[in-house]
């Protein structure tokens, strides 16, 4: 757990000290950082991260590289592309990295309130460590968020786009689709989130059976799950939702792209809900919610600068802190932290 803590700690640091010294919001070297961290790092570090690394390991001559009908096409090219650059699967970790990292970064330069909080929280709600484990899917969802601009400023064509590049890593991209209409939709927030929760509640065991079914790799994604871990997170997030709505109620918050964004987050979250009391798998279904909940790096900063309590925003700090150790150390064998054999010096 201590190297997580000290690549947060020196990534806080470093964007605290540049905007004292400079006034600048550090961009690269913290991308940069992030990325070499990821790199570096042993395939057996992350559940998943054996099975995106099978062809690196085995080396495969790109010159029999078969596509596979069943893994997206995006993905399979991204994939050999890189193997035939190199078979040491510290590229593959390193480039993907550096690509989700930048996304984020670029959305999160582009529309917080306060960088730093936003970067902080980025690392403490896992959804950095999120591509140790689902490589394919954590590359689709920082695609997708790019486009956020276009979901604010309604420009649904550049969206679709974005959503459909998306779904060429991972296809659950395309299930963002409908959401732009549910955030655009000039209804009362608290109207969507309800409807959104009957919708899901109705067909929510349709639509994972459907999508168990039609692909071997999706399987799992039915079977009932006695893993806490997503029911842990999951709780943790209502608790951040019902925060946040009586947060904008007392506060009278009218911003728009806040009250987007917060549409966003809750019309997710109310949407996974039965798929979590289905049971199912949290490395299924359940996954979808990372789609949503990387908005909070937005919408807490701007909450808690309304609040305008330093002593609130220090123990929320804390208690992100608190809540990256239980997942990093708990779940989805993020721990201990191995350094790929490669970059070992004794």
């Amino acid at each position: 757990m201590l190297p997580y803590l000290l690549v947060l700690c020196f990534i806080s640091c470093w964007i605290a000290l540049e905007k004292k010294a400079i006034g600048r919001k550090s961009f690269w070297l913290p991308i940069l950082v992030l990325s070499l961290f990821a790199g570096i790092r042993r395939n057996s570090v992350g559940t998943d991260s054996g099975t995106y690394t099978n062809k690196f390991i085995n080396n495969i001559n790109t010159d029999y590289y078969i596509f596979d009908k069943n893994v997206e096409f995006g993905y399979q090219f991204y994939e050999y592309l890189i193997l035939k650059f190199s078979h040491n699967y510290f590229w593959l970790f390193f480039i993907s990295s550096l690509l989700i990292t930048y996304c984020y970064f670029y959305i999160i330069k582009k529309y917080s309130v306060n960088y730093w909080l936003s970067v902080f929280l980025f690392i403490t709600l896992g959804i950095y460590t999120f591509f140790f484990n689902g490589l394919r899917q954590a590359l689709a969802m920082a695609m997708f968020a790019l486009a956020l601009p276009f979901l604010l400023e309604k420009r649904f064509f550049p969206y679709l786009a974005v959503c459909l590049f998306a779904s060429l890593f991972h296809s659950t991209a395309l299930i963002m689709i409908p959401f732009y209409f549910l955030v655009n939709l000039r209804v009362k927030p608290l109207y969507k989130i309800l409807a959104t929760f009957l919708g899901s509640l109705l067909l929510s065991r349709f639509l994972v059976g459907y999508v168990a079914s039609t692909n071997e790799r999706y399987e799992s994604y039915g079977q009932v799950s006695e893993e806490a871990g997503g029911l842990i997170s999951l709780g943790f997030y209502i608790i951040l939702l019902l925060f946040i709505y009586f947060a904008i109620r007392f506060y009278k918050i009218t911003d728009k792209n806040i009250i987007k964004i917060f549409n966003l987050y809750a019309i997710g979250v109310v949407f996974i809900i039965p798929v979590a009391i289905l049971g199912t798998m949290a490395s299924g279904p359940q996954r979808l919610i990372f789609y949503f909940t990387w908005t909070l790096v937005l919408i807490l900063p701007f909450i808690f600068k309304k609040i305008g309590n330093i002593y609130i925003s220090i123990i929320f700090t804390l208690l992100s802190v608190a809540y990256f150790i239980l997942t990093t150390s708990r779940f989805s064998n993020l721990t201990p932290y191995i350094i790929n054999p490669i970059f070992e010096i004794f």
